[in-house]
């Protein structure tokens, strides 16, 4: 599916769903206040009007996107970037579920074709899914900025804009994200690297080794290790084909040409 016509073309292709971020959306949108007087007041949520909504949601993006059917995701109770870094994500310790969230997720789940893989989030196994078993016959629907660092089509339901994003803008993406961080996601990036500062960083660089040779030297000139940077990468990657371990429920870490780069810079130490 290499343009637009050809995504449309294509009616058996499979709709990857952030199942996380949909159920959410829909259970926080349907709470509601009561007061029943003598200041008590209560969350009222309709799990029935829930599961409306859902199967609304899906047929409408089944339609918009002229897929042949979904596969629901979500994210692992356990979490990889959680043991690599405890400040990954903490902040949400504190953010409140929807009152229903878990009760939908437990009925797409009994009801809906769904996917998820130990110790991943919903991110991860449709970013393996995406690049393994649906390449080039699948649509992410979702409406996380994060997904934009897979090579994949996708349809943002913010604002329902469908789009490819090739491997070249994909590993772009992917190399601004270690660059800038996500305060979302509680990791810092190079700090006083912003968007703008990542851009001109990457401006040159056409290669993936090249990208990543630009951000591994800006880490450098900022006072940061080898380490450090591929500590960053590997809380942004969002993994691909290749990259999950499906005998020890692992991610093979983001490692590309660590040893190059470690035994590079060790050596101008000793020079």
């Amino acid at each position: 599916m290499k343009n637009i016509n050809e995504f449309f073309a294509n009616k058996n292709k499979k709709m990857l769903v952030d199942g996380d971020l949909l159920a959410y959306k829909i259970t926080s949108g349907i709470e509601e206040p009561i007061h029943w007087g003598d200041d008590q007041w209560t969350l009222h949520a309709d799990l029935k009007l829930a599961k409306q909504l859902w199967k609304q949601s899906i047929g409408y993006y089944l339609g918009l996107t002229q897929s042949k059917d979904a596969i629901i995701v979500f994210s692992d109770k356990e979490n990889f970037r959680k043991k690599l870094d405890s400040s990954y994500k903490s902040h949400r310790k504190k953010i409140r579920k929807p009152v229903i969230y878990v009760a939908l997720r437990d009925w797409i789940q009994e009801t809906h074709q769904c996917g998820s893989f130990p110790n991943l989030e919903a991110d991860d196994t449709i970013g393996i899914y995406a690049t393994s078993l649906y390449k080039d016959n699948c649509v992410i629907v979702s409406g996380d900025k994060d997904f934009r660092t897979i090579p994949a089509w996708q349809c943002c339901i913010i604002d329902d804009q469908i789009e490819i994003i090739d491997d070249k803008l994909a590993n772009y993406n992917f190399c601004t994200q270690v660059l800038t961080g996500d305060v979302a996601d509680g990791y810092k990036g190079c700090v006083g690297v912003g968007h703008v500062k990542a851009s001109r960083v990457l401006l040159k660089p056409k290669t993936l080794d090249d990208m990543w040779e630009a951000v591994v030297n800006e880490y450098l000139r900022n006072k940061y290790s080898i380490k450090d940077v591929y500590h960053q990468a590997r809380l942004a990657r969002i993994l691909r084909a290749g990259e999950y371990d499906k005998k020890t429920n692992q991610p093979l870490l983001w490692s590309y040409k660590y040893e190059q780069y470690a035994n590079t810079r060790q050596n101008q130490k000793t020079a």
